[in-house]
């Protein structure tokens, strides 16, 4: 008789502040901390991932994802960010025309730019490319689990959440179309529709636990301030180079705006000799690393309230497994049990689900973390 096993996939997007290889050549889309695209990061996965011994003879009977949306657009408060950066840029040129500043230093795109997404009064969807990365994560899945999507589709068999945020639930769609197509009979494609379940913002308390924690959101409103002081030494050096190398008068919020502006053309447009070019490749680092560092203190490992709060989201996962597993010992017929149990949520799930799960934590710190109970996690949600 074969032994069945589950699996839990976790999508994430990561980053590290690795040495740069001066042999290699410099690419800025692998270092745009969470806002890098899926395929951005494949070669760096794909050469540190070591994959699971499944012993001979074990089956996939059951399978939980955990994933972020795809690649999507700046949100409102961005828009409006890049807009001032484009009336910032042309009082900086202004002024070096002023100081009758040699204009060759300045890089030729600064004068007169303009936003891409200048007038925009909506923002934060799910653009194309991220439409394709989780259309390709669903055949990628299918593949790699064909027997668990044999099946005719039923929503009990293949349960699919999402929150009520547009770019998850279009990540939902995007996936599914991915793991279905071929398996019905609309249009070319023989797609076929199938179901995307949300919770209401304000009682998703495992894929958006972060906005029903009245205790986080007080955390995060004392430490952003402070997380703020403590980037400033890396973006107060990364000034005063740009200064001496333009000769344009930038501030230190100049210098954050033109790096939020690198990610978002780097990741969204393809555009690296831009915002991009401001920047050697060690500064794009240490800029990458004043992002990881935000991440971790106000999602990570910085704090166990960051991560405490995915414990029913930990409970979901553990507990669908644990049917499938009883439901394959009873040998239950197929189309009686859920064979996958598919999410889609966002970075303020994934970093802080994968803290729960001990996941990424190196040396001693291991050994510190405490694992939360049921209680502490409740508590922690009160209010």
């Amino acid at each position: 008789m074969k032994n069945p096993i589950v699996a839990l996939f976790f999508v994430i997007f990561l980053s590290a502040f690795n040495c740069f290889n001066a042999d290699e050549a410099f690419d800025v889309r692998k270092h745009l901390s969470t806002v890098s695209r899926y395929g951005a990061v494949k070669e760096i996965v794909d050469s540190n991932f070591i994959p699971s011994k499944v012993p001979d003879g074990c089956v996939p009977i059951h399978l939980n994802l955990v994933a972020r949306h795809g690649t999507r657009s700046p949100t409102k408060k961005r828009i409006r960010e890049l807009d001032n950066l484009a009336l910032r840029l042309e009082d900086l040129i202004k002024d070096a025309r002023g100081r009758n500043l040699p204009l060759e230093r300045v890089p030729s795109w600064l004068d007169g730019w303009k936003s891409p997404w200048q007038g925009r009064l909506k923002g934060g969807e799910l653009i194309t490319k991220g439409e394709e990365e989780l259309y390709d994560l669903g055949l990628k899945i299918r593949e790699k689990f064909p027997t668990l999507f044999d099946e005719e589709y039923h929503p009990n068999i293949y349960t699919i959440r999402a929150t009520q945020v547009p770019r998850a639930s279009a990540s939902a769609v995007a996936f599914g179309m991915g793991l279905f197509s071929g398996n019905g009979s609309l249009g070319p494609g023989r797609h076929r529709a199938f179901s995307v379940l949300s919770e209401s913002r304000a009682s998703d308390i495992m894929l958006r636990f972060h906005d029903c924690c009245h205790n986080y959101k007080h955390f995060r409103e004392k430490q952003e301030p402070a997380v703020s002081k403590l980037k400033e030494p890396v973006l107060n050096e990364i000034t005063s180079a740009l200064i001496g190398r333009y000769g344009l008068n930038f501030t230190r919020q100049d210098i954050s705006s033109l790096w939020f502006l690198c990610k978002q053309e780097a990741s969204l447009l393809d555009i690296t000799n831009q915002a991009c070019s401001l920047f050697g490749p060690s500064e794009i680092m240490l800029l990458e690393w004043t992002d990881d560092l935000e991440a971790y203190i106000l999602k990570g490992y910085g704090n166990s309230l960051n991560y405490r709060m995915g414990l029913p989201l930990l409970e979901d996962v553990a507990e669908s497994m644990e049917q499938a597993i009883k439901a394959e010992e009873e040998s239950r017929p197929l189309g009686s049990f859920e064979k996958a149990r598919l999410r889609f949520a966002h970075a303020e799930t994934i970093i802080p689900f994968s803290c729960l799960l001990g996941l990424f934590l190196d040396g001693s710190e291991g050994a510190t973390l405490a694992t939360p109970s049921k209680a502490s996690a409740e508590k922690n949600m009160e209010g």
